[in-house]
C-alpha cells in the first residue's frame, strides 16, 4: 500500500502509482515542507507550465504537521485557480463535463489544508469511479515504511515520460509530462484518463 502526504489533486505520475497499487494511505500529521506538491499543481497554458499555489498562514517556511496547517485567504487565490483553469482548459474535450462540480471544490473555503486538499481527493475519486482505497493514519504509525516522493515542482517533469496523450496546446508548445491529474482528466475523460494509467 503507498503511503504519502495529500497533494494539490495529484500529478499524472502520483495517480499512475495509486491506480496500479489500488490504496494508498495518507499520512496526515507529516510535516509540511516547501517547494512541494503539497500545495501546488502545475497546469497547461499556451505559454508552458503554469505553477498554482494554495498560500498559507505563516508562509512556506515552516514545519508545520499538515493537520494543523492553515490556509491564507488575504488574497482570491480560489478564484484566481479557477479562472486560470477556465481559461486555459475551456476548449478541452471533456472539461463541460467537469466545470459546475469542479467550481463547488473552489467555493470550498477550508480552514485547514488538510480538508480542502481531502475535499479535492474526494471529488477526484469521483470523477474517477472510485478507483482506489484510501486510509488515514497517522505518522507515528505508519512512520516505520513512510516513503517521501521523490517529485518536486523543480523535478516533476522528469517522470511519467511513458503517458502519453493529446494535450490542449501539444501542438503550440509540445507535450508537457506529468502535469496536474486535471489535465489528463479533461482532455480524454475519467474512464479513458484510468485506462491509459492502468495499461502505461
Amino acid at each position: 500500500m503507498i503511503q504519502q502526504t495529500y497533494s494539490y489533486f495529484g500529478n499524472i505520475h502520483e495517480i499512475d502509482a495509486i491506480i496500479k497499487d489500488g490504496s494508498v494511505i495518507f499520512i496526515k500529521d507529516a510535516s509540511f515542507s516547501k517547494m512541494s506538491f503539497k500545495n501546488r499543481m502545475v497546469i497547461a497554458t499556451a505559454q508552458g507550465p503554469l505553477h498554482l499555489t494554495i498560500p498559507i498562514v505563516g508562509g512556506r517556511e515552516q514545519k508545520t504537521p499538515m493537520d494543523s496547517l492553515k490556509i491564507a485567504y488575504d488574497i482570491p487565490w480560489q478564484e484566481q485557480h479557477y479562472k486560470a483553469i477556465i481559461s486555459n482548459y475551456k476548449r478541452a474535450p471533456f472539461f463541460e463535463y467537469y466545470e459546475n462540480s469542479l467550481a463547488q471544490v473552489y467555493k470550498n473555503k477550508s480552514v485547514y489544508l488538510i480538508d480542502f486538499l481531502q475535499h479535492c481527493h474526494a471529488w477526484l475519486l469521483q470523477q474517477l469511479k472510485n478507483n482506489w482505497q484510501v486510509e488515514i493514519s497517522d505518522r507515528i504509525t505508519a512512520q516505520n515504511n513512510f516513503q517521501k516522493s521523490e517529485q518536486a515542482p523543480k523535478n516533476y517533469h522528469q517522470f511519467a515520460h511513458h503517458i502519453k496523450y493529446q494535450q490542449v496546446f501539444e501542438d503550440r508548445i509540445g507535450f508537457l509530462p506529468n502535469l496536474c491529474i486535471l489535465d489528463l482528466l479533461f482532455c480524454v475523460g475519467g474512464k479513458q484518463a484510468v485506462h491509459i494509467l492502468k495499461t502505461s
